[in-house]
C-alpha cells in the first residue's frame, strides 16, 4: 500500500474531460459518471481479520469501453428529446438534489438504458436490496447484476466521493467535508458491512448466490494549492493515474491564497462537484477579498478549474 511511483501531471484532468463535450447538465453528469475511472487500481483490504470475500475493481480501461460503448446514446440524449427520458427517471427517484442519490440514479439509468439498447451486459436483478438482521434493517446493497457475457451475478457497490488530500497522502490522509469521511473507513464500510452478503434474494429470480463483488468508487479528488505540501511525495500505486485531480486551499494558507485571481472565482452550485453549470456564469456578483476576509469554504471555479478552499482536515469542526 506504501509503494510509490512517479507523480502525474497536476494538470491531467484539465485536458482529459470528455464529458465537456455535451451540452445538457445531466447528459455532462451520466458522462462523467460513466468515463470517470475507479479511484482505486485494486482492492485495498484494511480489514484482512474479518471474514469477507474477494473484491474487485473495474479498471480504468473497462470504464473508458463502456463510456465508448454509450457515446453514441449519450450525443441522442444530448440532442434530441431523448433527452426528457434521462430527466424524469432522475426526477422521480428518492431525494434526486442529494449528490450520492444523483450518482446512484445517473448509475441506474446507464445500468436500464444501456442494457435495453444492448450496449453492455449487465442486466438488473435487484437494486438498494434491504439486509435485515432478525427484523432490524441491516444495511443495503446497491446493485445485484447479471453478467450474460460471463454468466456471473454480480454485486456492485457504489461511493460518489470528494476528498481532499494532504501528506503523506496515504488513504486515511484523503479527508472529505466532513472529518470523519475518509477513503479507508469508506472502503473498510464497505468491506465488512455490504460485501459480506452471500446470497440475496430477488423477486425475479428468488434467492441467488452471488459470484463476483466490485466496488465502484469515483469522484473527485483535490491536492494541496501549495505544491510544496505535496511535491516531494511520490504518487500512491492504488490511486489510479487518469482519475480527476484538482486543487484545495486550506482557508489559513495566506500564501497560497495570494496566488489565486479571486476575481475569477465562482462559487460552485452543489450539482457542479460532478459538472460545471455554464448556465451560472456571470449570474453571481464578484467575489471582493479585501481587509483579510477569505472568501466562504466550499466549492469554487477559477474559470473551468473547479477549486476548493477549506480549513485543513485536522481543523474542521464536526458539527
Amino acid at each position: 500500500m506504501s509503494e510509490l511511483i512517479a507523480q502525474p501531471s497536476s494538470t491531467r484532468l484539465a485536458n482529459d474531460a470528455p464529458w465537456e463535450a455535451y451540452q445538457r447538465p445531466y447528459v455532462r453528469d451520466l458522462a462523467y459518471v460513466l468515463a470517470c475511472p475507479n479511484v482505486v487500481t485494486q482492492w485495498l483490504d484494511f480489514a484482512p481479520h474479518q471474514t469477507t470475500h474477494r473484491i474487485a475493481v473495474h479498471s480504468a480501461d473497462f470504464w473508458q469501453a463502456q463510456f465508448a460503448a454509450y457515446q453514441q446514446r449519450l450525443t441522442q440524449l444530448d440532442t434530441t428529446t431523448a433527452y426528457q427520458t434521462l430527466t424524469r427517471y432522475l426526477l422521480a427517484r428518492p431525494s434526486p438534489n442529494r449528490l450520492g442519490f444523483h450518482f446512484e440514479g445517473l448509475f441506474s439509468f446507464w445500468l436500464t438504458d444501456g442494457f435495453a439498447h444492448q450496449l453492455h451486459p449487465y442486466e438488473t436483478l435487484a437494486s438498494n436490496l434491504q439486509l435485515y438482521s432478525g427484523k432490524q434493517t441491516s444495511g443495503e446493497l446497491d446493485f445485484i447484476l447479471y453478467n450474460h457475457k460471463d454468466n456471473l451475478v454480480e454485486h456492485w457497490e457504489l461511493a460518489i466521493k470528494f476528498f481532499m488530500g494532504s501528506a503523506p497522502f496515504e488513504p486515511s490522509n484523503w479527508v472529505g467535508i466532513n472529518a470523519n469521511d475518509n477513503l479507508q473507513r469508506k472502503m473498510t464500510h464497505m468491506q465488512t458491512k455490504q460485501f459480506r452478503a452471500i446470497q440475496v434474494d430477488t423477486e425475479a429470480r428468488g434467492r441467488i448466490k452471488i459470484d463476483k463483488r466490485y466496488g465502484v468508487i469515483k469522484g473527485r479528488f483535490f491536492l494541496p494549492l501549495n505544491e510544496s505540501d505535496w511535491g516531494r511525495h511520490d504518487w500512491p500505486t492504488w490511486l489510479t493515474p487518469s482519475f480527476p485531480v484538482h486543487r484545495w486551499c486550506d482557508t489559513h494558507d495566506q500564501l497560497s491564497l495570494s496566488t489565486i485571481d479571486v476575481s475569477t472565482l465562482r462559487r460552485a452550485h452543489y450539482v457542479e462537484w460532478f459538472t460545471k453549470r455554464h448556465c451560472y456564469d456571470g449570474r453571481q456578483p464578484s467575489i471582493v477579498w479585501s481587509g483579510g476576509m477569505l472568501p466562504e469554504k466550499g466549492l469554487y471555479f477559477a474559470g473551468d478549474q473547479p477549486i476548493v478552499i477549506y480549513p485543513r482536515p485536522h481543523e474542521q469542526v464536526v458539527r
